[in-house]
C-alpha cells in the first residue's frame, strides 16, 4: 500500500512536471555563422530573454545569415533573426535576390550596431574620389560574389555611374582584399566592417592609405533610395595616418520577427534587452555600440506593433 502511494505521487510529480514543460515557450534565435559577432549576439539576447521574461527560453543557432534567416522567419522556424538591413529590405520588397519570394510577413524588432562600408587605396593613388575609378581599368576588391558587401558596393558604384563594365572586379573577401593590396594586387578596396576593423588597422601598419569619401549629397541621395543605407562620418585619427573625419555610409544589423510574433513578448523582449543591456556589453566591445538612441536607425522594414509600442514609450517614435 506505501509502494502504491510513493508511486502515485512520484506519478503526479512527473505530470505537474511536464505541464511545466508545455507551459514554457521556446524561441529559437537565427544568427550567422560561429566565427563573426552575430552568433555571440544572439546567444546574448537568448539569454537575457531566458534570464528576465517568465515562462521563455531562448535558444540561439548558428545560421547562413541573413537570406536563410528571413526565409525560416517565414517559415516560423525561427522566432527571432538578425539580417543586414538591405537584404531586409529586398526581401520585404520583392527585389535583387528576393525578385521571386517577397516576404511582406517581416517586421523589425530593433537595430544593433553600425557597419561601415569604405572604400580605400593606397595613399600614392591617382584616385582621388571614387568618381576617378572610372574608365582606369582598375581592379577593384567589391566582395564575394552576391554577399551584403557586394550588392551594397555594387548599389554605391552605380550612383557613381560605374557598373562592373568600367572595372575589372575581384570577388574577394575583406581579408583578402588587404592582402591584396598589401601585394599590390589591386587598386581599389572595399570592405563593410564595423569600425575600427582589424584587418585595416593591420593593413594601416603595412601600407599608407586613404579612404574615398561617399560625400555627404550623395550619401543623403542613396539613403533616400536604400534607407537601410545610412550617412556616417569616421573621426580623423581612427585608423593610423588617417588625419582627417572620413564621409561613408553605414548599416545597422537588424533583429527581425514575423508579423503573427506576439505584440507582448516582442514589448518584454525589448524591455529585458535595454534594461539589461550591460550583460550585452559584457560579451563583445562591439555591442556598446548597441543604443537604444539608434534603435530605429537604418530600419528598413516596417516596426513591429509591440516595438512600435516600445519606442513610444521611449520617446523615439511618436
Amino acid at each position: 500500500m506505501k509502494r502504491s502511494f510513493i508511486f502515485i505521487i512520484l506519478l503526479l510529480l512527473a505530470v505537474m512536471v511536464g505541464i511545466g514543460q508545455t507551459q514554457e515557450k521556446r524561441l529559437v534565435i537565427g544568427t550567422a555563422s560561429t566565427g563573426g559577432t552575430w552568433y555571440p549576439l544572439g546567444g546574448g539576447v537568448a539569454t537575457i530573454i531566458t534570464k528576465y521574461i517568465k515562462g521563455i527560453s531562448a535558444t540561439a543557432i548558428p545560421s547562413g545569415a541573413s537570406i536563410e534567416n528571413i526565409r525560416a522567419i517565414n517559415k516560423k522556424t525561427q522566432d527571432l533573426a538578425l539580417s543586414m538591413p538591405d537584404v531586409a529590405y529586398f526581401a520585404y520588397n520583392g527585389l535583387e535576390m528576393f525578385k521571386t519570394e517577397r516576404h511582406e510577413e517581416l517586421r523589425g524588432l530593433f537595430a544593433t550596431y553600425p557597419i561601415d562600408i569604405q572604400f580605400y587605396v593606397e595613399e600614392k593613388s591617382p584616385v582621388k574620389t571614387i568618381s576617378d575609378i572610372k574608365g582606369k581599368d582598375l581592379r577593384v576588391a567589391v566582395g564575394p560574389p552576391g554577399s551584403g558587401t557586394e550588392v551594397m558596393a555594387r548599389l554605391v558604384l552605380k550612383e557613381y555611374g560605374i557598373t562592373y563594365d568600367d572595372i575589372r572586379e575581384q570577388f574577394i573577401s575583406h581579408t583578402e582584399a588587404t592582402a591584396a593590396m598589401k601585394d599590390g594586387n589591386i587598386e581599389v578596396g572595399i570592405v563593410t566592417l564595423g569600425t575600427p576593423a582589424p584587418t585595416l588597422m593591420d593593413l594601416t601598419q603595412y601600407k599608407k592609405i586613404r579612404f574615398l569619401d561617399i560625400e555627404p549629397d550623395m550619401a543623403d541621395r542613396i539613403n533616400k533610395k536604400f534607407p537601410a543605407y545610412f550617412p556616417r562620418t569616421i573621426p580623423a585619427g581612427t585608423y593610423s595616418g588617417i588625419t582627417k573625419p572620413h564621409h561613408t555610409l553605414a548599416w545597422m544589423g537588424l533583429f527581425i520577427v514575423h508579423k503573427d510574433f506576439p505584440g507582448e513578448l516582442t514589448y518584454d523582449i525589448l524591455k529585458a534587452v535595454y534594461d539589461h543591456k550591460a550583460e550585452l556589453d559584457a560579451i563583445h566591445v562591439q555591442f556598446k555600440a548597441i543604443l537604444l538612441e539608434n534603435a530605429n536607425k537604418g530600419m528598413s522594414v516596417p516596426l513591429h506593433p509591440g516595438a512600435i509600442r516600445f519606442f513610444k514609450e521611449k520617446g523615439l517614435i511618436k
